[in-house]
């Protein structure tokens, strides 16, 4: 221990020593107890009956709809694209095997929340990058949720609910897992689904089992499991006040010091030497960048000019200022937009993705010949030698796609989006798929073009749209289309559900 013991962050260190001198009675009480605790536990789970893992699925997609019939998601290529990249990170290397296909989403909304539906759906609200430091402190999260769907918590709490005869929805579900945030409050949050809150939120048994089996999916994926102990100690740290109105996040997922504790003492088994540093976003400007993008995605735009306005008369901040653009062009003052952020990539570190803001900028306000020269140099840049490269260049290419839709060059953008989707990056982003059917549309591939509005409606939980398209575009191929098939099944899949 003493040889990594320094690679310990500081604030942790007395901790850990205090954890130390009592670890030999741990030890002894662990084996007074184990054999209780296994005999409890074999018990206790014969004669608990879960859901079954397709009833999970079912209910995860009811909740996806509810939420998607009523929420916003976040629909910024690049960010959906990072989040997607640590998923499949901590899935492929994380997981030896899971039940679950695990799927990705990012909430439009301030406060701070995460949570996992059953059926592998796990939900991020973009509030969250403004309490993170780190990709390690995201992934952290990331990990534990997948820990409750694997350890079927959630699943559990249904069951128990059901026994108690107490009916419940996937809107009730949605509500209380959203957790009384603008989110929360436009699915609608009763009083009865408040008094259901405490059968949903999670007991000290199933987070110290969530933090065991998120951490070795952290540690196998590559990631060091201090920065699921960092964010767990500064959330511990907020007042019930804060609890409240921006971390409700830690009604359904109690954190007491005794919890940071165990935390702290599980990661200190970690030994860093053993991590192969699986990080996406190794440059630490471009973190940063894609928090800024997510904090104004996730407050009012017109209140962050009027901050960033008042900040930049006390003091000159190349950040500052590149905040205040992106928040003009989210209220679509392009011009002004433009020429903030021109200034700021004067002293901002030159990097390529910088220019990938300005070229939207562009697009958005309908100059499409600037947008693409710049898109241009953007590409003679990039060497795609880092992982967060390739979400660059994924981001370009969609962008440089959306350009070209707009000009005469559409077939162009036809090809882009048929190479992004086989990338599979975006397989869960609806918006993809409603700008493919667009180009699609466009080009006269009406069949493709109502396939892929179906794709879009389906993934926003409009069954009955999506039956609309699918059919539509069955119409358009004869059963030799390799096609017809796969739309036949999804059809038979969606009736099913009618």
């Amino acid at each position: 221990m003493k040889g990594w013991v320094g690679s310990i962050p500081t604030r942790f260190r007395q901790k850990l020593k205090i954890l130390l001198k009592i670890s030999k009675l741990k030890k002894i009480l662990f084996k007074i107890f184990f054999y209780f605790f296994i005999f409890s536990f074999l018990t206790q789970q014969i004669g608990y009956a879960l859901i079954s893992l397709s009833e999970e699925e079912e209910i995860g997609k009811q909740i996806l709809q509810e939420l998607s019939s009523k929420v916003e998601f976040i629909q910024d290529i690049e960010l959906v694209a990072y989040i997607n990249s640590i998923g499949k990170e901590l899935t492929e290397k994380g997981l030896s095997f899971s039940p679950f296909n695990f799927k990705f989403y990012l909430i439009k909304d301030e406060t701070f929340n995460a949570f996992s539906v059953p059926g592998g759906y796990i939900f991020i609200n973009s509030g969250i990058f403004e309490d993170i430091d780190s990709e390690e402190e995201l992934a952290g999260i990331m990990a534990h949720e997948m820990a409750h769907n694997l350890c079927r918590h959630i699943a559990r709490r249904i069951e128990s609910i059901k026994k108690m005869q107490v009916a419940i929805t996937a809107a009730t579900l949605a509500a209380i897992l959203l957790g009384g945030g603008k989110a929360g409050e436009t699915v609608g949050i009763a009083s009865s689904a408040f008094a259901e809150t405490k059968l949903l939120s999670y007991s000290r048994a199933d987070e110290e089992e969530a933090d065991r089996t998120g951490f070795e999916i952290l540690i196998k994926a590559g990631y060091s499991p201090w920065g699921m102990v960092s964010v767990m100690e500064k959330l511990s740290r907020k007042s019930d006040f804060a609890i409240q109105l921006s971390y409700r996040y830690l009604l359904t997922h109690p954190l007491p010091q005794e919890r940071v504790s165990y935390l702290i003492n599980l990661a200190s088994k970690y030994d860093p030497n053993k991590s192969s540093g699986s990080l996406i976003s190794t440059d630490p400007y471009y973190f940063k960048r894609l928090t800024i993008k997510a904090n104004i995605f996730s407050k009012n735009s017109a209140d962050l000019i009027l901050k960033y306005r008042e900040e930049l008369k006390t003091k000159e901040d190349p950040w500052i200022r590149y905040s205040l653009a992106l928040s003009l062009a989210q209220q679509r003052f392009f011009k002004d937009a433009i020429i903030e952020l021109e200034e700021a990539l004067k002293e901002l570190p030159p990097r390529p993705y910088f220019l990938l803001d300005l070229a939207e900028i562009y697009f958005n306000s309908g100059d499409y010949e600037n947008a693409l020269t710049i898109l241009e140099k953007v590409d003679n840049y990039l060497e795609l030698q880092k992982p967060f490269e390739e979400i660059v260049s994924l981001k370009l290419q969609y962008l440089k796609a959306r350009i070209l839709a707009e000009t005469p060059k559409v077939l162009q953008a036809y090809e882009i989006f048929n190479k992004l989707k086989e990338k599979n990056i975006l397989g869960n982003d609806p918006y993809f798929y409603f700008y493919f059917g667009k180009i699609c549309s466009k080009i006269n591939k009406d069949g493709e073009a109502h396939f892929y509005f179906g794709k879009y409606f389906e993934l926003k939980g409009d069954y009955k749209t999506a039956l609309f398209h699918y059919k539509k575009a069955l119409s358009f191929f004869s059963e030799k289309d390799k096609m017809y098939n796969e739309i036949k099944k999804i059809i038979e899949s969606l009736e099913k559900r009618k």
